[in-house]
């Protein structure tokens, strides 16, 4: 029988078995395409949703040792490209060994020099953990970030904004300045919130919708810092208010009782991250550091001549005292050295003090007149000096203002000005603390005398004369206080000298002084050849701007948010104030205050934490979607 032929003449196909062939072959396509509609009909959360598990199951995957740059960490592409547009792609080591942990859900304690990186150490596990559970702010607070002073909550807003503007949600920033109300209408609709301790203890209380309950994260940012500022008590009243469960991170460049009592309240079963302890310094490598002993009335003569040389240099200079700052900056506003000049001190106003932070962050050459307000965690551009004019309370101090400089393996230089008396007890401090420290001296030659031209523009203007004698007793206050005896003695301070210096013709009168010449009568040789106590002036004081000179008093020589606590047998009987500057505070009068406190800093019964008086706050922002 011959074989039926195709149509090309081979053997014609099965009809029936070509069919089921087709028809398989068929359902197949269909099926892939349905699939394929499908997938294009999902939703973004649904396919967003599975990306973030495949970075949740990585998370546990990241190998510390082997990252390098910001890429190498399984962060979502929107934080990646915030990075990038910021200009942050590889680590430091702070960021290395923090970011890793504090992905996969652990409590971290990381201590690190200044200037290495620790803001984003926690910005970007902060975005993560909200992106990673797709937080809305519907959602409420989901990242609590609590700085020391309003300069570096400020800081780290703007960092925040430009890492996280490719995210979704909302951010605010509470510093001063503004009325409650208006914060208590938007506050409820944060997702990450940055403040200081007092302002966010007075919404915890006021603001009746306001809660945590929902928070994923804690950050404490320059915790030591929060503690030596009297916030002890402040911060027993906010953890008591946060649920347990949360993620914290606590950073602190020293470890204190309190610090680490705070870590135990805080914290549980924390990583420890010291990326520095076994440094053979504690200060960067690419920072010069020199100290020259000068003469107290030379002091001022040596900061004119050395800023006539530096015309083309950023330069910061730090004083103890507030009336320091605020004298010699208009003393040298009117002496002209050549170059512009800013102030920044706790008495300014805070949208003063955001305005000079702002011009001094873009400028290429100034130099800024600044109280250890501007010590701690401010990252300042480009500064090619940092001048201590002031001995600074102690080594942990010295490296805190030196580090505004040399920051992110830049390179910078430092100079201490110490007195004779000073000299030997501070040298010793520094070496403890592995800071490598060179000697200089003074070329004589190249000082520039600028005694008579003070002392003409105090005689023209009454106001400034007012401020040189404020200026006078606050530097001797601050010596005073000071509770390293050895190193801070005001009885060897030729205080007569000191005053011409100021431009003063007379040593003013220094009531306190006065008390303790009565109770030491070894002194009263040296202070009846300065005149100190003796002098036929006076400290006029104007109601606006006064000293308290009674025996009550407070001197509050730190700049920002609380007085300094005085310790000795002396001292706890004799306490000053050098003036009122209640209106710039952030945390008085927590006595006010209704939420339950727990004791854990060893506060003794009826002994109260060093508060403050609450004022209006600023919010300065809210950033809603689609920016932060």
């Amino acid at each position: 029988m011959e074989k039926s032929r195709g149509t090309f003449g081979g053997p014609s196909a099965d009809p029936v078995r070509n069919f089921e062939r087709w028809k398989k072959n068929y359902a197949k396509r269909k099926d892939r395409l349905r699939q394929q509609r499908q997938k294009q009909k999902r939703p973004a959360w649904e396919v967003e949703k599975e990306g973030i598990a495949r970075l949740q199951q990585s998370y546990s995957q990241i190998n510390a040792n082997e990252v390098v740059r910001f890429s190498d960490f399984p962060l979502s592409k929107k934080t990646l490209k915030g990075l990038q547009e910021a200009q942050y792609r590889m680590v430091t080591e702070i960021q290395r060994q923090t970011i890793g942990l504090a992905l996969q859900g652990k409590d971290v304690l990381g201590a690190a020099k200044t200037g290495s990186g620790k803001t984003l150490a926690f910005i970007v596990p902060a975005l993560e953990i909200l992106y990673r559970q797709q937080w809305t702010p519907m959602d409420g607070l989901g990242v609590l970030i609590i700085s020391p002073t309003r300069e570096l909550a400020y800081q780290t807003f703007e960092v925040l904004r430009k890492v996280g503007k490719n995210h979704e949600f909302s951010a605010g920033l509470i510093i001063g300045g503004k009325d409650l109300k208006q914060e208590s209408e938007r506050i409820h609709n944060i997702n990450i919130l940055i403040c200081t301790p007092g302002r966010l203890l007075q919404h915890m209380d006021e603001t009746s919708y306001f809660h945590a309950c929902n928070l994923q994260m804690l950050i404490l940012d320059e915790a030591d810092r929060i503690l030596d500022m009297g916030f002890a008590d402040t911060m027993n009243a906010i953890i008591e208010n946060l649920p347990e469960t949360r993620q914290t991170l606590l950073f602190s460049a020293t470890q204190t009782k309190s610090v680490k009592d705070l870590a135990r309240l805080s914290l549980k079963d924390p990583e420890y991250i010291w990326v520095h302890e076994k440094a053979k310094f504690s200060t960067p490598a690419t920072l010069e550091q020199n100290y020259v002993v000068c003469e107290l009335h030379q002091k001022i003569n040596m900061l004119y001549s050395f800023l006539r040389s530096h015309l083309n240099k950023k330069s910061i200079v730090f004083f103890a005292s507030c009336k320091e700052v605020q004298y010699l900056f208009r003393v040298f506003c009117r002496l002209r050295p050549g170059l512009p000049i800013l102030a920044l001190h706790g008495k300014q106003q805070q949208m003063k003090r955001m305005e000079v932070y702002t011009d001094f962050v873009r400028k290429k050459s100034a130099v800024l007149f600044a109280t250890d307000l501007a010590a701690r965690g401010l990252d300042f551009p480009a500064v090619n000096w940092v001048i201590q004019f002031d001995c600074p309370e102690d080594a942990n101090t010295y490296i805190h203002r030196v580090g505004r400089t040399a920051r992110y393996k830049e390179g910078g230089e430092a100079l201490l000005v110490l007195l004779s008396s000073e000299e030997k007890g501070m040298m010793q401090q520094l070496s403890q603390k592995k800071v490598p420290i060179n000697n200089i001296k003074i070329n004589p030659e190249k000082l520039v005398d600028i005694q008579k031209k003070m002392q003409s523009f105090l005689a023209q203007d009454q106001e400034l004369k007012e401020r040189a004698q404020r200026c006078f007793v606050s530097y001797l206050r601050s010596v005073y206080l000071m509770k390293n005896k050895e190193v801070f003695d005001v009885f060897k301070l030729p205080i007569a000298e000191y005053a011409l210096s100021l431009g003063l013709a007379v040593a003013p009168r220094v009531r306190f002084l006065q008390k303790l010449q009565k109770k030491t009568p070894e002194n009263e040789a040296l202070f009846s050849e300065t005149a100190v106590l003796g002098g036929d002036e006076d400290i006029a004081l104007s109601s606006k701007d006064s000293e308290t000179e009674d025996d009550a008093s407070q001197t509050q020589t730190e700049t920002e948010e609380e007085p300094i606590a005085v310790k000795g047998s002396e001292a706890e009987r004799l306490q000053f104030f050098e003036e009122g500057d209640s209106d710039d505070d952030d945390a008085k009068d927590l006595d006010v205050l209704t939420v339950k406190r727990r004791n854990v800093f060893g506060l003794e019964p009826g002994e109260k934490a060093r508060t403050g008086k609450y004022l209006p706050c600023l919010f300065l922002h809210v950033y809603r979607k689609p920016q932060i």
